[in-house]
């Protein structure tokens, strides 16, 4: 075994590769990129497989936030990540931020982000317009950003979805731990569908592979309120319709028809999960899913007049559901009324993060366009506005990683 710290003739310590890998290893990725060009050695050592996965476990797991600002009046799409405690003390100058992170010259969805890699979609035709519908058909393609690294992969093989048979697409990105393999899910839904067989496909693309391939089909009907899916502990989590029929309206389902099903990435078996307790189906309104702090929440409206969190302490465990805020609107200073579209849809507010100790939540409100700070111990609120420009904001906890996309 190597000493720690060889003193030659010379009189100038050298230290060990292997003590040079443990000290970098807790360093930014920003001072690693810089540290690249000390030596062809530490080029080498920071480029090692093995550094990359230390680096990863060691760093801060809520550090950072992953954010992605859709511009209305350009095509363009921004994905960078910044400090989380520094978003949450200066959200207007984030939001407002012009600079860093991976531009992008087309509209782009937000799917998810795991281990520093963020995972965004499109559609496109053969000469590159967005959202172009030929044949009945439309291609989806998928592309992989590490923001920290300011890099963007090639786009994946095409998705390609006859339009005659599928009405609506729900996709979730995760890490499988068993295989080392990054995946894209797919979910394929036919709302008019007589047989349960029929009524959803689910393709997986495996980052590297050359082809989308099959999996069972999916258990419940997907939810198509959020059409993002819920990356946490080698899962993928969806809300879902139980006992789905065509007669159906999604938009008048009842919080006591939903379940959370859960993708396994490693086995590709699907599990459920129930929704809290106790919840009054006449007056819960827009569901989402969203994970906080490493754990599996779930928010919704209530009555119109609150907004209402819970959290899944333990992963899994349906017993293990603990409500965290009900906040009346008013106190937030929002005056909620109904979406002028037909259906009983409602403005509503989605979770973005939470401070480390938890005291801090942030919200964006799709009615005030606003991101909305409530502080749960001081009980107090502030409201930030949105440029114009900015149509749609997204964020999560993001770990810096030197993962190449």
């Amino acid at each position: 075994m190597l000493p720690l710290m060889e003193i030659p003739a010379s009189g100038q310590p050298v230290f060990s590769d292997d003590l040079i890998m443990q000290i970098l290893s807790w360093l930014p990725v920003m001072y690693l990129l810089q540290f690249r060009c000390v030596a062809k050695s530490w080029k080498s050592l920071i480029s090692l497989p093995t550094f990359i996965k230390l680096h990863l476990e060691r760093s801060p797991r809520n550090a950072n936030l992953f954010i992605a600002l859709d511009d209305i009046f350009e095509d363009s799409f921004s994905v960078m990540y910044c400090c989380k405690h520094y978003f949450l003390e200066y959200p207007s100058s984030v939001i407002s931020d012009e600079g860093g992170g991976v531009s992008l010259t087309y509209k782009y969805c937000f799917i998810g982000s795991c281990n520093g890699l963020v995972c965004l979609h499109g559609s496109t035709s053969e000469d590159g317009e967005f959202e172009v519908y030929e044949y009945n058909r439309r291609e989806y393609w998928f592309r992989i950003c590490n923001p920290a690294l300011g890099l963007r992969s090639k786009k994946s093989p095409l998705l390609c979805v006859d339009l005659d048979i599928f009405d609506s697409i729900e996709c979730g990105f995760g890490y499988d731990k068993s295989s080392d393999t990054y995946k894209v899910v797919a979910i394929l839904s036919n709302t008019s569908a007589m047989e349960d067989s029929e009524r959803t496909q689910v393709k997986v693309y495996a980052i590297g592979e050359h082809c989308w391939r099959d999996i069972q089909p999916f258990p419940a009907f997907p939810y198509n309120f959020e059409k993002q899916g819920r990356f946490l502990s080698g899962t993928i989590n969806w809300l879902a319709v139980q006992n789905y029929s065509p007669e159906y309206d999604l938009d008048e389902v009842t919080i006591d028809q939903l379940v959370i099903v859960s993708l396994d990435l490693g086995k590709e078996t699907y599990q459920q999960f129930l929704l809290p307790d106790g919840l009054n189906e006449a007056h819960v309104h827009n569901p989402r899913l969203v994970v906080l702090m490493d754990c599996l929440c779930l928010s919704y409206d209530y009555k119109i007049t609150y907004f209402v969190l819970w959290q899944m302490k333990e992963f899994g465990i349906e017993k293990s559901w603990t409500q965290l805020v009900k906040v009346s609107y008013e106190y937030l200073q929002i005056k909620r009324f109904p979406f002028p579209l037909p259906g009983p849809r409602f403005y509503s507010s989605m979770p973005l993060c939470m401070s480390d100790n938890g005291d801090v939540l942030m919200l964006i409100d799709d009615q005030v366009y606003e991101v909305i700070l409530y502080n749960m111990r001081d009980r107090k609120v502030q409201h930030t506005g949105i440029p114009k420009h900015r149509f749609q904001i997204y964020a999560a906890d993001y770990v810096e990683s030197l993962i190449l996309p």
